[in-house]
C-alpha cells in the first residue's frame, strides 16, 4: 500500500481536470486562534485527520461557509447528533470552546476565545484549473459587532490571494469594510451576488440548467450511512425547493391583507359610529328647521286670523244696524201688549182678594211650594246617603231616627281609629317598599355576578375585569394574556379556614394585572390618558427571581400557584408574594403573634412592620361572594346560589307584604272617605226623611182640593186670573226678549268697533315685527316691505291649507286662532322634545366615540365643547373625521385590500402552488436526467448491469390533505369577478388554508416539502437486453452491502451530474471538489472502496475528514495529501504531510495514537 501511494503521488496522470482546491486558510476561526492556519491539498484527494475533538469538522465548516448559503449549510454534522446545527457563524467567529452554567441567569453561557468588536475572522480558499492555468480565490472577512450581530464582506478574485498578503493589518472592526475596498479587491455585500460570481468563475453555471453544484456539495458533507433509499434520495439528491420561504412570503403577504382587513373593519366600525352621529345630527337639523318654520307659522297665525276677523267685522257693521232697527219695532208692539194684560190681571186680582177661601188657599199653596222645593233636595241627599251607607257597611239601612242617631255615634267612634290605622300603614308601606327594592337590587346584582362568574370563570369582580378588558384591547391582546394576580393563586384545600383572612390581606394586590415587560410602556400610556372610574394597577414579572424559603405557617406557604404557569413565572410570583406578604398565620394573638413583625390571625387582624395593626371589616370575612383569589369558582358559585335563594325568598315575602298592606290601606281609605261623607251629608234625620216629607205634601194637596172644590165663583175667578197672568207673563217675556236682543245688538256693535280697532293695531304691529325680523333692518325700504309681505302671504296660504278657511262668524274666528295656535304649540313642543332627545343621543354617541379605545388616534382632532350648547360647530370635527375615514382611510384600505385580494394574494397563493408544482416537475426531470447518466455507469461489472431510479406517489395522507386544502384555496382565483361576496369567500378560503398550515408546523413543513410527495426505488437492468434484473426499494429486502453499493452509485453519479461532468463522455473543466465528513466510519469496507473507486473514475477531488479510527486504512490508498489537526491547551493547529511523511516517518507514532484513541472517551467536535 505504501509503494502504491508513492507512485500515485508522483504519477504523470493525476486526473487534474477542472477547478480544484489548492489551498484553504483560516484566521481566528473556531479554536484556530490568533494565527493563519493553512492546508494545501494542491488539487489532490486529501484527508483531514486527527483525534476526536481536535477541530477537523471546524475545517470543513470553514469550507462550507465559503461555498454554501447559511440557510442550508450543514454545520458541524460529524460532531452533532442527527445533524443538528449546534454551531453557528457567531460561535466560530468568537471561538466558542465550552459552555458553563451561569448561576446568575440559571442558564448555560458559552466561553469564547475572542470578544465581540475586538477581532476579525478571515476564511480563504484558492482554486486552480491546470488546463486553463487559471486561479480563482474566494474569501470572507467576518467580525462580530458589540451588539452580537455578525457582519461580513465577501471577496472573489481571479487570482491567488493569501491572508498574510491581502488581509493583514485590517485595523479595528469599524473600518474593516472601507479598508478592504481600498485594497482594490472585488467586494460583495451579499452572499447571493458573491455566490453567483464564484459559480461563474468556477464554471458552475455553464450549461447546468437547474442543477445546483453547491447543493450536492453541502449534502455530500453530511452523508454518513444509507438506511433507506427514498430517504437517501430525498435528503441528499434533491433540494428542498425553497417551499418554506415561499410559504413565509405567502404568510407575510396575507398578514398584510389581514392587517388591511382589520384596518377596514376598524374604519367601518368607526364609520358606523360616525354615520349614526351624522344621521342623528341631520335629524336634529331637520327637526330644528321644522321647529323654526313652525314658529314662523305660529307667529303668523295671529295676524292671519286677525285679518280674516277684521274683514268679517267690517261686513258685520251694516248687518248689526239693520238688526237693531227691526228689534226696536218689535219692542214697541210688545210694550202695548204688556200694558193691556196687566190692567186685566189687576182687575181680576182685586175681585179674588175680597174672598176668605182665597186667603187660606194662598197659605196652603205657599206651604206646598216650599215643601216641593225641599223634596228635591231631600231626595238627592237621601240617595247620596244610601250610596255612602253601602260603602261604609254593606246591608246596613237607616229607616228611623233612632237608626240615624246610632249611626252617628258609630261614626264618631270608628273614624279616628281608621285614621290612625291608615297613618300607621302610610309609615309601614315605604319601609316594606324599601325592603322590596333592596331585595330586588340584591337579586339582580347576585344574578349578574353569578352569570359573569360562570361566563368568565374568574373570581375577579366584573367591574374590575372590565378595566382589564379595556387595557387588553388597547394593547391588542386577549384578556387571558393579562391575568390578575388573584387568578394565579389559590388557598390550598387543607388550609381553607384561612381563606377569609388571606383574601383580606391579599385583596388589593390580587386585583393587580400581570403585564409582560415589553408592553409596560403602552400599558402606562393607557392608564395615563384614560379616566377609568376605578382603581387599576399592573405589574411586570421578572426573570431573575429565585424560589424563597417559606415558613411553614406563612401566608405564601398556604397558597398554590396555577399549574399552567411557566416555571420562571411561578418562581417570580412566589418570590413577589413572599416579599410583599411575609406574614405568619396564627390562630390567635399568642406569643408568636407578638414576636413576629408580620402576622395574621383567623379573625383577620393584620400586623405589619411590627408597628401597624389593621382589621378591615367592611366585608364579612366568610362571605365568599367578595372573594377574588383562585381559579376554582365553585365556592363562590355555591355562596352566590345560597344568597340568591335567601334574597329571592326575601323579595317574595316583601312583595306579598307590600301588596297586603296597600290593599288594606286602600280599603281603609275608602271606608274613611265614606264615613266622613256620611257625617257631612246629613246633620238631622229630617235631612234625608223622604217619607215624612211626602206625607206632609199629600196632606196639603188634599186640603187645597177641598177648598177649591167647594166654591164655583172662586174657581172661575181663579181660572180667569191665571189665564190673564199667563198672558201677561208671555207678553213681558216677549218684551224682555226684544230688549235683550236690542242690548245684545248694541253690545255686539260696540264690541265690534272696539275689536276692529284692536285688530287694526295688532295687524300694523305684527307686520312691522315681521318685516324687521325678515330684513334685519330697523328702517326697511319699500322693496323690503313688499318682499316681507310676499313672504307672509306664503305663510298665510300654508295656514289656510293646513287649518282651512276661517269661519264666517267673527266671534268664532278667535277660537279658531286659539285652536290653531294650540296645535302648533303642541307640534313645536314635540319638536323641541325631539331636539333634546337628538342632542342628548348625539352627545352620548360622541362621548362613546371619544372613549372608545379603537378611536384613540382621533382624540386630538375632536373638540367636544358644549359650553354654548349643541350646534353645528359641535358636530363639525366629527364630520371631518367621518369624511376622512370614508373618502381616504376606508377607500384607500379597500383599494389596497381589493388589490391584495384580487391580485397579490392570489398571485402569492398561485405562486406558492406553482412553485410546488414546478419543484415536483424539477424532481421528475432531475431523476430522468440522473437516469440518463446512471445508464452510462456500470453497476455490476460481472453481470454488466446499470441502475434506473423510479418514482411514484408516496401515498401520504397528510400530503393528500394538504393538496386538497391547496385546491380549495385556489378555487375561482382565475375567474375575473369583482363581486364582494366572492372576494370575501376567497379571503376566507386563503385564511382557512393558512390557519390549517399554522396549526402544526412540523406537519406543514413535511407536506410542503415536495420531496415527501415521492417515494423511490431503483431498478437494475441488463445492459445488453435492457431487461429488469431486480428492484431495490425502502430500507429492507437487501443486504447492507447491496444497499450501500446502490447508494454509492447513485451518489457519485448525482455529484457528477450536478457538477456537469459528462460520465463516459467529453472532458469538462467544471468544479471538482467533494468534501465528506466521517462518511466511511460507519460503512463497510466494500461500500467505501466502491464509492472511492467511483469518485476516482469521475475524476473528483475528495477532501475526506476521517478520525484516527480502524476505518482509516480503507481510504489511505486513495489519499495523496494529509492534513493533521491537533488540539493543545484548548487551541487547534493543522499541518500538511505528504504520503511519505504520513505513512513513513510517523507510522509507528500514528499506530500508537490510534490505540490510544480507542481507549479514551470521545469528545464533542470543536
Amino acid at each position: 500500500m505504501f509503494e502504491s501511494q508513492l507512485e500515485l503521488e508522483f504519477s504523470p496522470d493525476k486526473s487534474t481536470a477542472g477547478y480544484r482546491l489548492h489551498e484553504l486558510s483560516v484566521l481566528n476561526w473556531g479554536t484556530f486562534h490568533n494565527e493563519v492556519y493553512s492546508m494545501r491539498p494542491d488539487g489532490r484527494t486529501s484527508m483531514v485527520t486527527g483525534r476526536n475533538g481536535s477541530g477537523k469538522s471546524t475545517i470543513v465548516d470553514a469550507l462550507l461557509t465559503l461555498l454554501v448559503p447559511n440557510r442550508v449549510r450543514n454545520y458541524n454534522v460529524a460532531s452533532s447528533q442527527a445533524g443538528s446545527r449546534e454551531r453557528n457563524e457567531r460561535d466560530y467567529v468568537l471561538g466558542a470552546y465550552s459552555e458553563i452554567h451561569d448561576a446568575t441567569t440559571g442558564q448555560g453561557r458559552k466561553e469564547t476565545l475572542r470578544k465581540p468588536g475586538e477581532s476579525y475572522t478571515v476564511l480563504l480558499a484558492h482554486f486552480y484549473n491546470e488546463a486553463y492555468k487559471t486561479d480563482v480565490s474566494i474569501a470572507q472577512v467576518l467580525w462580530c459587532l458589540p451588539g452580537g450581530k455578525v457582519d461580513k464582506v465577501y471577496i472573489v478574485e481571479k487570482k491567488k490571494l493569501s491572508i498574510e498578503g491581502d488581509f493583514n493589518d485590517l485595523g479595528d472592526v469599524d473600518n474593516l469594510r472601507r479598508i478592504i475596498k481600498d485594497r482594490n479587491l472585488t467586494v460583495f455585500d451579499s452572499f447571493t451576488a458573491y455566490h453567483k460570481k464564484f459559480e461563474s468563475m468556477l464554471f458552475m453555471d455553464t450549461d447546468l440548467g437547474n442543477r445546483s453544484p453547491m447543493s450536492i456539495f453541502n449534502q455530500a458533507v453530511c452523508i454518513k450511512d444509507v438506511k433507506d433509499l427514498t430517504q437517501f434520495i430525498r435528503e441528499h439528491m434533491l433540494d428542498d425547493g425553497g417551499s418554506k420561504e415561499k410559504l413565509v412570503a405567502l404568510q407575510e403577504r396575507f398578514d398584510d391583507l389581514r392587517s388591511t382587513h382589520r384596518r377596514i373593519e376598524t374604519a367601518s366600525y368607526q364609520l358606523e359610529q360616525l354615520d349614526v352621529i351624522r344621521d342623528t345630527h341631520e335629524s336634529f337639523q331637520k327637526a330644528n328647521e321644522e321647529r323654526v318654520h313652525g314658529e314662523l307659522i305660529r307667529n303668523a297665525i295671529e295676524p292671519y286670523y286677525a285679518q280674516a276677523e277684521l274683514d268679517r267685522r267690517v261686513e258685520w257693521v251694516t248687518e248689526l244696524k239693520h238688526q237693531e232697527e227691526a228689534e226696536r219695532a218689535r219692542l214697541k208692539s210688545a210694550r202695548t201688549e204688556v200694558d193691556r194684560f196687566r190692567e186685566k190681571l189687576n182687575h181680576l186680582e182685586r175681585a179674588l182678594a175680597d174672598s176668605d177661601e182665597n186667603r187660606r188657599l194662598e197659605q196652603v199653596g205657599a206651604e206646598m211650594d216650599r215643601l216641593r222645593d225641599k223634596r228635591e233636595v231631600v231626595s238627592k241627599r237621601a240617595a247620596t246617603f244610601e250610596r255612602l251607607l253601602a260603602s261604609w257597611e254593606k246591608g246596613l239601612s237607616v229607616r228611623e231616627e233612632e237608626d240615624f242617631l246610632s249611626l252617628r255615634r258609630e261614626l264618631d267612634n270608628q273614624l279616628p281609629r281608621i285614621e290612625a290605622k291608615v297613618a300607621e300603614l302610610d309609615e309601614k308601606i315605604p319601609e316594606i317598599s324599601y325592603l322590596l327594592k333592596k331585595a330586588n337590587e340584591k337579586v339582580e346584582s347576585l344574578e349578574n355576578e353569578r352569570k359573569y362568574l360562570l361566563e368568565a370563570n374568574s373570581n375577579v369582580p366584573s367591574e374590575i375585569a372590565r378595566l382589564r378588558t379595556g387595557l387588553a384591547t388597547a394593547l391588542d391582546r386577549d384578556s387571558g394574556e393579562l391575568p390578575f394576580i388573584g387568578e394565579l393563586i389559590q388557598v390550598v384545600p387543607d388550609e381553607v379556614k384561612w381563606t377569609g383572612p388571606i383574601e383580606r390581606l391579599l385583596r388589593s394586590f390580587s386585583l393587580t394585572v400581570v403585564v409582560p415587560k415589553k408592553l409596560a410602556e403602552e400599558a402606562e400610556a393607557f392608564l395615563e390618558v384614560n379616566h377609568l372610574g376605578d382603581r387599576l394597577s399592573f405589574i411586570c414579572p421578572e426573570s431573575d427571581r429565585k424560589n424563597p424559603k417559606l415558613h411553614d405557617d406563612s401566608v405564601v406557604a398556604k397558597l398554590s400557584l396555577r399549574p399552567e404557569m411557566e416555571k420562571v413565572r411561578q418562581t417570580w410570583l412566589r418570590s413577589e408574594l413572599a416579599e410583599r406578604f411575609p406574614h405568619i398565620c396564627r390562630g390567635e394573638r399568642d406569643d408568636e403573634f407578638k414576636k413576629s413583625p408580620f402576622a395574621l390571625t383567623l379573625e383577620g387582624l393584620v400586623k405589619s412592620d411590627g408597628i401597624l395593626r389593621e382589621k378591615d371589616d367592611s366585608r364579612f370575612m366568610d362571605d365568599a361572594t367578595s372573594w377574588v383569589l383562585g381559579w376554582d369558582v365553585s365556592p363562590k358559585q355555591r355562596t352566590l346560589d345560597d344568597s340568591l335563594i335567601k334574597w329571592r325568598e326575601e323579595f317574595d315575602n316583601s312583595g306579598r307584604a307590600l301588596r297586603e298592606a296597600e290593599a288594606e290601606r286602600l280599603s281603609l281609605r275608602s271606608k274613611l272617605r265614606s264615613g266622613a261623607q256620611l257625617q257631612a251629608c246629613a246633620n238631622e234625620f229630617s235631612d234625608i226623611d223622604q217619607i215624612g216629607l211626602a206625607t206632609r205634601i199629600a196632606d196639603l194637596e188634599e186640603e187645597e182640593r177641598v177648598i177649591v172644590g167647594g166654591s164655583d165663583v172662586l174657581k172661575k175667578l181663579k181660572e180667569d186670573r191665571d189665564s190673564a197672568a199667563e198672558k201677561l207673563e208671555e207678553s213681558q217675556n216677549t218684551r224682555d226678549e226684544v230688549l235683550q236682543r236690542i242690548g245684545g245688538v248694541e253690545a255686539r256693535a260696540e264690541r265690534n268697533e272696539t275689536r276692529m280697532g284692536s285688530l287694526r293695531s295688532l295687524l300694523v304691529k305684527s307686520m312691522d315685527e315681521f318685516i324687521s325680523q325678515s330684513t334685519g333692518e330697523e328702517n326697511p325700504d319699500e322693496e323690503d316691505r313688499e318682499s316681507a309681505e310676499e313672504q307672509r302671504e306664503i305663510l298665510f296660504k300654508e295656514i289656510s291649507k293646513e287649518f282651512g278657511e276661517p269661519s264666517d262668524k267673527p266671534d268664532e274666528i278667535e277660537e279658531s286662532a286659539r285652536t290653531a295656535t294650540h296645535k302648533l304649540d303642541v307640534r313645536i313642543n314635540k319638536l323641541e322634545s325631539g331636539l333634546d332627545k337628538f342632542r342628548d343621543k348625539n352627545v352620548a354617541a360622541m362621548q362613546r366615540f371619544i372613549a372608545d379605545a379603537k378611536n384613540q388616534a382621533f382624540r386630538d382632532e375632536i373638540n367636544l365643547d358644549l359650553e354654548e350648547g349643541y350646534n353645528d360647530s359641535t358636530y363639525k370635527s366629527f364630520e371631518e373625521i367621518r369624511r376622512q375615514i370614508e373618502e381616504e382611510d376606508l377607500s384607500k384600505n379597500r383599494i389596497r385590500f381589493e388589490e391584495l385580494l384580487r391580485v397579490q394574494v392570489p398571485e402569492e397563493v398561485s405562486g406558492f402552488s406553482e412553485a410546488l408544482e414546478s419543484h415536483r416537475d424539477r424532481i421528475r426531470k432531475r431523476i430522468n436526467e440522473l437516469n440518463e447518466h446512471l445508464s452510462r455507469v456500470t453497476f455490476d461489472r460481472k453481470e454488466e448491469t446499470y441502475i434506473q431510479l423510479k418514482f411514484e406517489d408516496a401515498g401520504d395522507d397528510g400530503v393528500r390533505k394538504f393538496k386538497k386544502l391547496r385546491r380549495h384555496a385556489l378555487e375561482g382565483d382565475l375567474e375575473a369577478d369583482d363581486e364582494d361576496e366572492r372576494r370575501r369567500e376567497r379571503y376566507h378560503r386563503v385564511e382557512q388554508f393558512l390557519a390549517e398550515l399554522e396549526q402544526d408546523l412540523d406537519w406543514t413543513y413535511r407536506v410542503i416539502d415536495v420531496r415527501n410527495w415521492f417515494k423511490f426505488r431503483a431498478d437494475e437492468f441488463y445492459k445488453d437486453e435492457d431487461t429488469l434484473r431486480q428492484s431495490y426499494s425502502g430500507a429492507a429486502g437487501k443486504s447492507g452491502g447491496e444497499k450501500n453499493r446502490l447508494a454509492s452509485t447513485i451518489l457519485a453519479t448525482a455529484i457528477a451530474y450536478q457538477y456537469g461532468i459528462d460520465v463516459g463522455g467529453k472532458q469538462t473543466e467544471t468544479f471538482r471538489l467533494v468534501a465528506v465528513d466521517e462518511m466511511f466510519s460507519k460503512t463497510d469496507d466494500e461500500f467505501s472502496q466502491y464509492l472511492l473507486d467511483l469518485f476516482k473514475e469521475f475524476h473528483l477531488q475528495l477532501l475526506i475528514v476521517q478520525p484516527l479510527d480502524a476505518k482509516i486504512h480503507v481510504v489511505q490508498k486513495y489519499v495523496e495529501r494529509y492534513h493533521v489537526v491537533e488540539r493543545r491547551d484548548g487551541l487547534s493547529f493543522v499541518g500538511d504531510l505528504s504520503v511519505r511523511e504520513y505513512l513513513g516517518e510517523n507510522m509507528e507514532e500514528n499506530l500508537t495514537d490510534e490505540q490510544a484513541v480507542e481507549d479514551e472517551p470521545v469528545e464533542s467536535e470543536s
